[in-house]
């Protein structure tokens, strides 16, 4: 472990310093889990709140067009709450060249996908009004 590997955490819902807390706190349960306590360090934890729109569970155009292209492209369904902004924060930092162009980038899918139905209208579900 020992990599060094930066932790970006996308916030739904949370400011950025609660964020960052929250994926300190998830990144080190993780790593006590796997038997390696004490290798994160807090300053390798960045979030990032600027995707959450309106609020939480709010959805937000950039959420619609993630969650449209990855289910059209790849057939991975994202969720209209958490992974469904996180991935849209994750192309926009792409896009705007927030990792280098070699670099080697994880998207933690979170699950969440039934959510789907309970936003027919936004997605043009059609049956499901």
């Amino acid at each position: 472990m020992n990599a060094a590997i930066p932790v970006l955490g996308i916030g739904v819902r949370a400011p950025k310093e609660k964020q960052e807390q929250s994926v300190f706190d998830l990144a080190c349960r993780t790593a006590d889990h796997l038997g390696a306590p004490g290798i994160i360090k807090h300053e390798h934890i960045v979030a990032n709140s600027d995707y959450v729109g309106a609020g939480y569970g709010i959805p937000t155009p950039g959420m619609v067009e993630a969650v449209k292209l990855l289910a059209r492209t790849e057939g991975i369904l994202l969720d209209p709450v958490y992974s469904g902004k996180g991935m849209d924060g994750l192309i926009d930092q792409i896009r705007c060249g927030f990792f280098a162009k070699d670099s080697d980038v994880v998207f933690l899918h979170t699950g969440g996908a039934v959510a789907l139905c309970g936003y027919p209208d936004v997605f043009d579900l059609p049956g499901y009004v």
